[in-house]
Parts: C-alpha cells; sequence; structure tokens
C-alpha cells in the first residue's frame, strides 16, 4: 500500500467511530469502543473455516466476520442499518431524543475494513429477529457477540439464531459479575436503565437462555476482560462526585476503578 493509500484510508477512518479496533495495512488503527485485539486468540474458532458458511449476528463493524474470514470462511455479516428499528427502552422526559444518529455508520465502517484487508465477506441489512432459514439459509458456524444485552427479548433472538445453526454457534456475551458471585446457581439478569440496553445476565442466566434456545452448551469460558478501546481509553480520567452523576454511583464507580482499567467481564459459550 503506498503512502497516498495510506494516507487516504487513515483520513477515511478518522472520518467515523468505530464500535471494533481494526489494526489495517500502513499501521492505521481505529478507535474503537472495544478492543478485542489481545482477545481473539482465546475465541475457539476453528482453525480453518474452509468450504463453511458462517454468520455473524449483529455484526457491528464486522471484526469477528472478517476474522472467520480469515479463516477460509463465506461469510455473512448481518447487522440493521437504521438505528431508530433497533430495541430502544422509552425515555421518559426525552422524547425528542434523536435515535437516527448513527445511521448508516456501521456499514460505512464495514465497508472500510472489507476494503483494507481485501476480505470478501458479504453484508445483510437485516433485523436479527427476522433472522430465518427461509431468508438466510442455515450455516456451519454462526457466531453472536454483545448483542444480548441490546435486545428486549434475548430468548427470541437466541431462538431465530438456532433456526439458522446447522453445526457450532458461538455466543460471546458481557454477564454481571456481581449476580454470578451472589447467585452463582440461579438464573438472574439485571434491567438496564439505559436507553440501548436491557438485559445482563449472570452466568446461569447466560447458559439457561441458550439451553433455552434448543443449544447444548459443550464449552464454556470465564472469565474474558473485553478491553476499551482508544475511543475510550484516550477519554481523561473523571471520577465524578455523588452529586454530579446520573447514573446509579455504584456503576459510575465501577467504571472508572475497574471496568475501564481491566475490562469488562464477559463470557463465551461454544454450542451446538
Amino acid at each position: 500500500m503506498g503512502q497516498q493509500d495510506v494516507a487516504d484510508l487513515k483520513a477515511a477512518v478518522e472520518r467515523l467511530e468505530w464500535y471494533h479496533t481494526f489494526e489495517f495495512p500502513g499501521g492505521v488503527v481505529t478507535e474503537g469502543f472495544y478492543d478485542h485485539r489481545r482477545l481473539l486468540h482465546k475465541f475457539p474458532f476453528p482453525k480453518t473455516l474452509a468450504g463453511k458458511r458462517c454468520l455473524d449476528l449483529a455484526s457491528s463493524d464486522g471484526l469477528f466476520a472478517f476474522e472467520m474470514a480469515r479463516r477460509g470462511g463465506e461469510v455473512w455479516s448481518l447487522d440493521l442499518d437504521d438505528t431508530p428499528q433497533q430495541d430502544w427502552q422509552y425515555e421518559h422526559g426525552h422524547v425528542g431524543r434523536d435515535r437516527t444518529r448513527g445511521v448508516g455508520r456501521a456499514r460505512r465502517a464495514f465497508n472500510i475494513a472489507r476494503s483494507a484487508l481485501g476480505l470478501d465477506v458479504e453484508r445483510v441489512n437485516m433485523n436479527i429477529y427476522d433472522v430465518s432459514p427461509q431468508e438466510l439459509g442455515q450455516f456451519d458456524f454462526v457466531f453472536m457477540g454483545n448483542i444480548l444485552l441490546h435486545l428486549s427479548d434475548p430468548g427470541r433472538a437466541l431462538q431465530v439464531a438456532r433456526s439458522v445453526t446447522a453445526g457450532s454457534f458461538l455466543s460471546f456475551e458481557i454477564v454481571s459479575l456481581t449476580l454470578s458471585l451472589l447467585k452463582p446457581r440461579t438464573s438472574s439478569a439485571e434491567l438496564a436503565a439505559k436507553p440501548q440496553q436491557w438485559w445482563t445476565a449472570n452466568l446461569a442466566g447466560h447458559k439457561q437462555l441458550l439451553m433455552g434456545a434448543g443449544f447444548e452448551i459443550v464449552d464454556y469460558r470465564f472469565p474474558l476482560f473485553q478491553r476499551f478501546g482508544p475511543h475510550l481509553q484516550n477519554q481523561p480520567f473523571r471520577l465524578l462526585p455523588p452529586w454530579r452523576c446520573a447514573e446509579p454511583y455504584g456503576q459510575h464507580l465501577a467504571f472508572w476503578l475497574f471496568w475501564r482499567p481491566f475490562g469488562v467481564p464477559s463470557a463465551w459459550a461454544l454450542c451446538r
């Protein structure tokens, strides 16, 4: 890649907000919300996916779709371009909030990444609840990551994922560490008070959601800590006093003292 190509790529990258942290040719790195680069080797992706149909559900910028493509898979990356159609909680007192912010952002990021990486991945604009064998067929390997907490009905989303899974399914999700410690044997979840978040399950809850959707869990790994990317790491430390904090103060402290430096507790489950 020539110097001008690198400069053009860098300019295109800097015009967007990114969810995933990518390393592109020429040393161009996206300032993602999450940085999974040190976690990728801990996922149970097959060494080769050659000849396999693969699906990345709720793919966002497509990091995991491109990882499957690197391993030879025939990959579909599915996400919803229209942000107002996403699962939002009703916000009392915020009738005028602009839910259209980010419309098409993930697709633009995906297209930049696909061009920069030179990997052939098919993009599909679809609501996850509309996924079906009739629309997409079935897949040998299906990945779903960091989406259940954003859905009002995570059980339904897993059921439709099960309907298109003919082989293996890999679920990667944030889990509630507090509920996992307090209720290790009881399926539990915490309901968020944020517009784009709903349920965060504990370990038992994550497993029960998968089994309730018809999956058999063959391997499970916890804890994995999802590190925040440059987008958040570059922000200055700002521990607010309680009277200036808009969110529950315990969550505020947890973010700045633990989650930001160490990452968000998460788990993966390999199913069939």
